[in-house]
């Protein structure tokens, strides 16, 4: 079972950004923290501490307790993805390329690497994502991620064969044979870049179903939450499609 697999059995959608810290949980929109939750139990809206009754302290405190246990899991196998991916394509790509051209092809995976922790961030205990579907998650390893990262590997090398292709013209038997070294070596990076992310998507597929159930008990417990302190409607932070599309 996957995500997109079963889209219909996993709706749930984060609508807007989480970061989780150790001792705070802060829900951003467009950059700016517009819920806090502090030590599992202090509740402030847009900078202002919310008075909360017994009650609504164990609400907070579930639903705080709901999100430290689901997100920081997800972001971790998005973030070891891609540090797998790229850390292995690098060697690789070093080992073709020696140290001098390896510097340019650096900077295209860090502006890769750049666009894809808009979407995940982990620092130390600290863990960030952003709004976003439990379906696209497969989409963003098996199609987004993948895709991209053969496409920079792809570009890189054929800015390598460009840089050494005026002293091969020496010798067109040299080029011919060298051109067939390098699509080889091409097809084993590609090869790299499907196992080290299929590894994490795999983890994620196998996890998909008893994500979907937690993010629905997470959003029974938002919603509860809801009922008891309304202004927290405006900043909803799970939303079940199914729900929304009737």
């Amino acid at each position: 079972m996957s995500f997109s697999s079963a889209a219909n059995e996993c709706p749930t959608r984060l609508k807007m950004g989480l970061l989780i810290a150790p001792d705070h949980i802060r829900v951003m929109e467009m950059g700016r923290t517009q819920v806090q939750i502090n030590n599992d139990e202090e509740l402030f809206i847009r900078g202002y501490q919310i008075s909360l009754t017994k009650e609504q302290k164990e609400l907070v405190k579930e639903f705080s307790l709901g999100l430290r246990k689901e997100l920081p899991e997800i972001v971790s196998i998005a973030m070891d993805s891609m540090e797998l991916g790229f850390g292995s394509l690098d060697t690789i790509i070093k080992g073709i390329a020696g140290t001098d051209a390896a510097k340019g092809i650096q900077e295209h995976f860090n502006e890769l690497k750049g666009g894809l922790l808009e979407r995940f961030a982990r620092n130390g205990d600290n863990f960030y994502i952003a709004p976003q579907g439990m379906s696209e998650l497969d989409d963003f390893f098996e199609e987004g991620l993948t895709s991209q990262v053969k496409e920079v590997v792809k570009g890189s090398l054929r800015v390598l064969l460009a840089a050494m292709g005026e002293a091969y013209l020496r010798s067109e038997s040299v080029i011919e044979g060298q051109q067939v070294n390098l699509d080889e070596r091409l097809e084993l990076i590609s090869q790299e870049v499907d196992r080290s992310l299929k590894y994490n998507a795999d983890r994620l597929s196998q996890k998909a179903e008893a994500f979907c159930q937690r993010f629905a008990t997470l959003d029974r417990a938002e919603r509860k939450l809801q009922k008891q302190i309304p202004s927290l409607i405006k900043y909803d932070i799970l939303a079940n499609q199914d729900l929304a599309d009737n």
